[in-house]
């Protein structure tokens, strides 16, 4: 085998497979954003500026795994704001390991064919590099980021005039708090009502009295049917004859 064949084979080893990269953009989607999954794994690097505590001027080696670009629309609220930003993730889990907001400041770009940079927020002018283990899919991955900034730049700029206004009638329900069941009263001037008769309509009875003529026809009633049964045949024979 030759060394252009050997380097090809290994080139080819470095890119994931369709598999691998469905599976992380499957951990990293949502409803709300759009996930770019680099081709080829990378390891990340970090560059500090040198100060009178340590003199190093090298870039130190941090860690390994696959580049991803995450753009948020920010329809998620502040759960997923909106924005971009470039991370690690492990290429078996689709766990993040690494992830930087991309800004203005961020002057992400192409130092070598497979290296990137870029500044981070911490303010310190500590900067991060990506080395890709293949350059094909480090040019693509480049292109895919300076997209994302140009969109994220130019949507930030642009007033939201669509943006739809608050409303009124809902902000004023916000302000009135929700009464808890020791401040409500009990019921003020209220009766049990058992059943409607005629003295509840217009020009009946009144309550008192329609109660006593009730009272009275329960009391004959009862005492009707009080009485031994012969008693009340005799008695009701004397009422027909009469």
């Amino acid at each position: 085998m030759s060394k252009r064949d050997s380097s090809r084979d290994e080139a080819f080893s470095d890119r994931l497979s369709e598999k691998d990269i469905f599976k992380i953009r499957l951990s990293l989607s949502c409803l709300s954003n759009r996930v770019v999954v680099c081709g080829s794994t990378a390891k990340l690097f970090y560059w500090t500026p040198p100060s009178a505590a340590s003199l190093s001027n090298k870039w130190t080696s941090a860690r390994s795994g696959v580049p991803v670009l995450v753009i948020s629309s920010g329809d998620s609220g502040d759960r997923n704001p909106k924005g971009a930003y470039v991370g690690l993730v492990e290429t078996d889990s689709g766990f993040s390991t690494w992830k930087e907001t991309l800004t203005s400041s961020s002057n992400y770009r192409e130092q070598q064919r497979n290296f990137h940079t870029l500044m981070l927020s911490t303010g310190d002018g500590t900067m991060a590099g990506l080395r890709f283990n293949n350059e094909d899919a480090a040019r693509v991955f480049l292109k895919e980021v300076q997209d994302a900034v140009q969109e994220v730049l130019s949507v930030s700029s642009v007033p939201e005039l669509n943006k739809p206004q608050p409303n009124v009638n809902k902000e004023r329900l916000k302000k009135f708090r929700k009464l808890k069941k020791v401040e409500i009263s009990t019921p003020c001037l209220f009766s049990h009502v058992t059943s409607i008769t005629s003295a509840t309509q217009i020009g009946g009875e009144t309550g008192r009295a329609q109660e006593n003529r009730e009272r009275d026809g329960s009391r004959a009633f009862n005492a009707t049917f009080s009485r031994p049964a012969h008693i009340r045949r005799a008695f009701s024979m004397s009422k027909t004859r009469k």
